[in-house]
C-alpha cells in the first residue's frame, strides 16, 4: 500500500502520514513499511511455528523433515512479505539499465553468482566477480543509468557496506535482497527485497536465506524475461543453442 493509499484509506492527509511515521522513529514511509512486513511475517512463523528446532536427540529422517519444513517455511515467509510494486520497480530498474552488477560476499556471493549465471542469458549487460576488491573497482565505475544487485543475509557485512557506500555516491540504483529490513543495506537500496528466515542452533547463518535469495532472483529472472521477451528471447534462445552444442558427442 502507498502513502496515498494509506492516506485515502484513513481520511487523512499524505503529510500527516509522513510526520506519524517519522514520529514512531522511521526515517520514512518506505522504512516503516519495510518494518511492517518483517514483523507481520515473523509473527505469523513463531505463531504456525514454521521454522522448527533441530534437537540433537532426533532421528535423521526428523532431521530431514525439519531442514525441508524449514526451507520451504523460508520460501513462503519470503513470497508473502514481497511487494508487488516493488518487484515491479526493481525488474523497471533492470530492464533499463546500461550494465546490471551483482554484488555479493562470503555466503551471499553463491547468489550472486547464480543471479549472474541466470541473466547473462538475457539480453541485459552483465557483470559479476567474488573478488571484493574487484567488486569495490566495479562499483565505482558504474553510473546512474546502471543498476546494482548487492545481497547481504545480515545487511550490515562491512565491505559489503563499502560498496554500498560507492554505489550510493554515484547514484546508481540498487537493487537490495537482505533478511534484515532495518540493516544499513535496506536503508540504502533504492529498492529491497527481503529474504525471511529464522536462524537456528543447529544452522549456519543465512543457510535458509540463501534459498530465498535465490528464489527472489529466480522471480527477477523470469519477470525480466517476460517484460523484454522481443530482446531477450532470441539471446536466451541463441545461449541454449550454444550450451547445447558443448553437450553433443564429438
Amino acid at each position: 500500500m502507498t502513502i496515498r493509499e494509506l492516506a485515502s484509506a484513513a481520511g487523512a492527509s499524505t503529510a500527516s502520514i509522513s510526520r506519524f511515521v517519522k514520529r514512531l522513529g522511521y526515517a520514512n514511509y518506505r522504512e516503516f513499511t519495510m518494518e511492517l512486513a518483517h514483523v507481520v511475517v515473523v509473527d505469523a512463523q513463531e505463531g504456525a511455528k514454521l521454522f522448527k528446532e533441530l534437537g540433537e536427540g532426533d532421528s535423521l529422517g526428523v532431521i530431514a523433515n525439519k531442514v525441508f519444513h524449514s526451507s520451504m517455511a523460508s520460501l513462503e515467509a519470503t513470497n508473502d512479505a514481497l511487494s508487488e510494486n516493488d518487484i515491479a520497480r526493481a525488474v523497471l530498474k533492470l530492464i533499463n539499465a546500461g550494465t546490471v552488477n551483482f554484488f555479493g560476499l562470503g555466503g551471499s556471493s553463491i547468489a550472486a553468482l547464480d543471479g549472474y549465471h541466470k541473466f547473462v542469458r538475457t539480453s541485459l549487460n552483465v557483470a559479476y566477480h567474488p573478488d571484493y576488491d574487484i567488486q569495490l573497482m566495479q562499483a565505482a565505475k558504474l553510473t546512474a543509468d546502471d543498476c546494482a544487485v548487492v545481497i547481504s543475509h545480515s545487511g550490515k557485512n562491512y565491505e559489503t557496506i563499502q560498496i554500498v557506500k560507492e554505489l550510493k555516491a554515484n547514484h546508481v540504483p540498487i537493487i537490495g535482497i537482505t533478511s534484515y529490513s532495518g540493516s544499513p543495506l535496506a536503508r540504502a537500496a533504492t529498492v529491497t527485497l527481503l529474504s525471511l528466515t529464522d536462524e537456528i542452533k543447529y544452522r549456519s547463518e543465512g543457510m535458509y536465506s540463501l534459498i530465498s535469495q535465490i528464489a527472489i532472483l529466480d522471480s527477477l529472472f523470469m519477470m525480466t524475461v517476460l517484460r523484454s521477451s522481443s530482446r531477450t528471447q532470441p539471446v536466451l534462445m541463441h545461449v541454449r543453442d550454444v550450451i547445447e552444442r558443448t553437450r553433443e558427442e564429438p
